[in-house]
């Protein structure tokens, strides 16, 4: 994916007194993606006990083992310039990010993969733009290609609505319940918290990157052939 869209919505990179990036600002955020994709890959691998068979399974654990990879390197990077301090202000969002979109089974997990592990990518394109050049290039590598696992997901759901048509419903609710999750909780660490905001370069960009996500959104689970729901 580019970030030529994210580029384009005006965010701007945040200067210090010295003309460099603020070290505290970029440690906010890497402890955002550390905790999160630490989050994320405990998802993934509970997921593995949701497929139906045994290449699903390996395909899922597949994604899992990258998903601990990718946290276990933000994390790193993160403990270069942050402390447990730091996660502390996202651990709340994050908690019940996770605590409300619980799929129930194979197709939600991957409607979770499809929908959520997306934003993720599209939340790098936006980042990597501002960050400086050890975090942006670490951010890039863990969080920007996501193709194989949104590939593997997107298989998945497409083989469950030919067997059974009335599993778009489910998958359209389910996308809905987790973008909406996820712009809520984006909502909150935004106002909560100073680090990203600031990267953005204010509120009304942070606005406008909120409505880039929810663009391409739309776009994905267009290329499922669902119509979307707006998030509450």
């Amino acid at each position: 994916m580019s970030g030529q869209e994210s580029r384009a919505s005006g965010a701007a990179r945040p200067p210090s007194e010295e003309g460099q990036l603020d070290s505290r600002l970029v440690a906010e955020v890497l402890a955002a993606l550390a905790y999160g994709e630490q989050r994320g890959a405990r998802r993934s691998q509970q997921s593995v006990g949701l497929a139906p068979d045994g290449r699903s399974k390996t395909e899922q654990q597949a994604v899992a083992d990258r998903e601990r990879r990718n946290w276990e390197l933000i994390e790193a990077r993160f403990r270069e310039l942050g402390d447990e301090t730091l996660t502390d202000l996202f651990r709340p969002y994050f908690d019940a990010f996770f605590e409300h979109t619980e799929p129930s089974d194979w197709v939600e997990a991957q409607t979770f993969h499809y929908v959520g592990d997306a934003l993720v990518s599209d939340f790098a394109d936006a980042l990597v733009p501002l960050l400086d050049r050890v975090s942006a290039e670490v951010v890039g590598r863990a969080l920007g290609d996501r193709e194989a696992q949104e590939s593997f997901a997107l298989d998945e759901l497409t083989r469950a609505m030919e067997r059974d048509p009335d599993v778009k419903e489910r998958i359209r609710h389910y996308a809905q319940i987790v973008v909406g999750e996820a712009f809520t909780q984006t909502g909150r660490a935004l106002d909560a918290t100073r680090g990203l905001r600031a990267l953005l370069g204010g509120d009304e960009a942070g606005k406008r990157f909120i409505l880039s996500l929810l663009g391409r959104h739309r776009h994905r689970l267009d290329r499922l052939g669902i119509e979307p729901v707006e998030p509450d």
